[in-house]
């Protein structure tokens, strides 16, 4: 069985932190977000994975050119224009020639759950689309799934404000395709999420609802990136093996990739640092994230600020909640 992946978009809602790295290779617990996607798909057997790559992506087609990795066959497919997801599923399916069912994710998402089940209830339904849905406590920023007694959708509703939403089950980016269904996206560049999937209902065709219980993380936005990261933080993996800690430094629910200095009595919280992060003597990193090669000043206070790679954070400084630090900027002010 094929899988394809949607890794087209341009991360927008990751900058500044996409602004030097294509947002599937952004690290999750020191691994590239996607690694755990093709994990995922390898452990239930998908055969083939279809990277569907959208313009300005070369850094993910280079690290991830054809051949095998964990498994799995691995087919880059370059798109001259934006597609997005109904053009990339469609451009995707007629350039590599897949037939019979397949998967489609979104490529700025974790996930794992039983695909297994999920495929098994596909075919028992005899279902044309099936979507995986999660249950999440604020479905305000998602897509919405309605359901009904045997778990069919009945409709969708899209970012529906707090406290209006007619279901908590939001569209996790895991869908299986019938192969006929390739012929009823419509043309041009639009998204299956707006045009195939509504429609769909609208017929009443049978579009399957799987939901599924475990870790789930939509990592398109910093927020919900850095809660995945501080979520995975309590398992092994969350700081490289070349990190140093000066004495008296604190570190918690937090993430250090390769090369990181943390400066004596400094004090890392709920956060993610990429690789080569330095942080001074005294100072105090809560709930931020770190590009690569980001120093921080002896005393300066960091809490709640995404800087980008290669910025600078004076000595003492006291950046404002909520900053962001373009890649090789300098904040100053105290």
């Amino acid at each position: 069985m094929d899988a394809i992946i949607l890794v087209g978009g341009q991360g927008s809602r990751l900058r500044p932190l996409t602004l030097t790295r294509h947002k599937s290779l952004v690290p999750v617990c020191n691994q590239p977000a996607i690694e755990y996607l093709f994990r995922w798909l390898a452990k239930h057997g998908i055969d083939r994975a279809v990277l569907a790559l959208g313009q300005a992506n070369e850094d993910l087609a280079d690290a991830y050119p054809a051949g095998r990795h964990h498994g799995l066959e691995i087919v880059p497919i370059l798109e001259t224009k934006r597609l997005e997801s109904g053009g990339a599923i469609r451009n995707a399916v007629a350039s590599t020639g897949i037939e019979g069912r397949f998967l489609v994710l979104n490529g700025d998402i974790f996930v794992d759950f039983n695909l297994a089940a999920a495929l098994a209830d596909h075919e028992a339904h005899g279902a044309d689309l099936t979507l995986a849905l999660h249950r999440v406590a604020d479905p305000s920023q998602f897509g919405v799934a309605v359901v009904d007694g045997e778990r069919m959708v009945t409709g969708f509703v899209e970012k529906p404000p707090l406290g209006s939403a007619p279901s908590n089950l939001v569209n996790a980016g895991v869908w299986i395709f019938e192969p006929g269904l390739v012929d009823e996206i419509p043309p041009g560049a639009v998204r299956v999420e707006e045009t195939l999937f509504p429609s769909l209902v609208g017929r009443r065709r049978s579009v399957l609802g799987f939901e599924f219980e475990g870790l789930w993380a939509d990592i398109g936005t910093p927020a919900r990136y850095r809660d995945l990261n501080v979520a995975l933080a309590r398992h092994a993996g969350a700081v490289a093996k070349d990190c140093t800690l000066g004495a008296g430094a604190a570190l918690e629910l937090s993430v250090l990739g390769p090369g990181c200095a943390i400066g004596p009595r400094a004090a890392v919280l709920n956060s993610v640092l990429w690789e080569r992060v330095h942080v001074g003597d005294d100072a105090r990193i809560t709930g931020s994230i770190l590009a690569d090669g980001v120093t921080v000043g002896a005393g300066a206070v960091v809490d709640r600020v995404v800087a980008g790679s290669g910025a600078t954070i004076a000595p003492h400084a006291v950046i404002p909640p909520g900053t962001n630090l373009e890649p090789g900027a300098r904040y100053d002010s105290t």
